[in-house]
């Protein structure tokens, strides 16, 4: 009896083929693409950190070199981040236009223009533009800094405005005297911007702590009255608009 003959007559079965169940192959692809999910976590949940730093430590040096054959071929030696500031106006020059601006004004006649390394300060006293005191401008004072604002707003130079003041205590309405030379610095600055200085002006205040860099050999009384004094501080570069 043959294998068909023996099927016919229910004496055996047939012989599973493995076309015969199609289901399988996927179950195969399934289970592989398990097993590479798992191998896949295992291997990110396991750094080895000595061999990241060696990576690291390679990769550093790589650039480190890229960046120095990239300078003796003329590249730029100035790293990526950096962003050079545009050049203002000389100082030097300005310097020279202050001070003969300052000779045909009666009320910015006291005012002191000197270098200090790469700024030009134009010290203005403050009782020129306060009230003992106080932080309110006086009339002169606003007329003051309406003019020297003409002239400032013609350059593109970048300005600090810093308030000083003597070491004699505050009896006032300022907690202090670093609150006050502050405050008269930030109404300098504002007098400034409103009278078209259109770029931006920083204001610090300093109080006394630059008193003892005045001359010594200077009267007691001729010192206070510099320390009270409002410095416009101009750099070399331009500032922001």
């Amino acid at each position: 009896m043959t294998e068909f003959d023996a099927l016919i007559a229910g004496e055996a079965e047939p012989e599973a083929k493995p076309w015969d169940r199609p289901w399988l192959i996927t179950f195969c692809d399934l289970f592989c693409l398990l097993l590479a999910f798992f191998v896949l976590l295992f291997s990110m949940s396991s750094v080895e950190t000595g061999k990241w730093r060696a990576m690291k430590q390679a990769f550093s040096k790589h650039q480190e070199s890229a960046f120095e054959s990239g300078a003796e071929n003329g590249g730029s030696q100035r790293p990526m981040g950096g962003v050079k500031p545009e050049p203002g106006l000389d100082l030097g020059y300005l310097g020279a236009v202050f001070e003969a601006h300052a000779k045909n004004n009666l009320l910015l006649q006291n005012a002191v223009i000197y270098r200090v390394g790469e700024k030009l300060v134009l010290s203005l006293p403050a009782d020129l533009l306060f009230a003992p005191a106080s932080a309110t401008l006086e009339a002169r004072g606003g007329t003051a800094l309406f003019d020297l604002a003409g002239l400032l707003r013609n350059i593109a130079n970048e300005i600090t405005v810093v308030g000083h003041s003597d070491p004699t205590p505050v009896s006032s309405a300022f907690a202090s005297n670093w609150d006050l030379s502050l405050t008269r610095a930030a109404a300098v600055a504002g007098a400034l911007n409103h009278a078209g200085y259109a770029r931006d002006i920083g204001a610090f205040g300093v109080a006394d702590s630059h008193f003892k860099e005045l001359p010594e050999n200077l009267s007691w009384q001729h010192r206070l009255e510099l320390a009270r004094r409002v410095d416009i501080v101009v750099t070399p570069s331009q500032g922001a608009p």
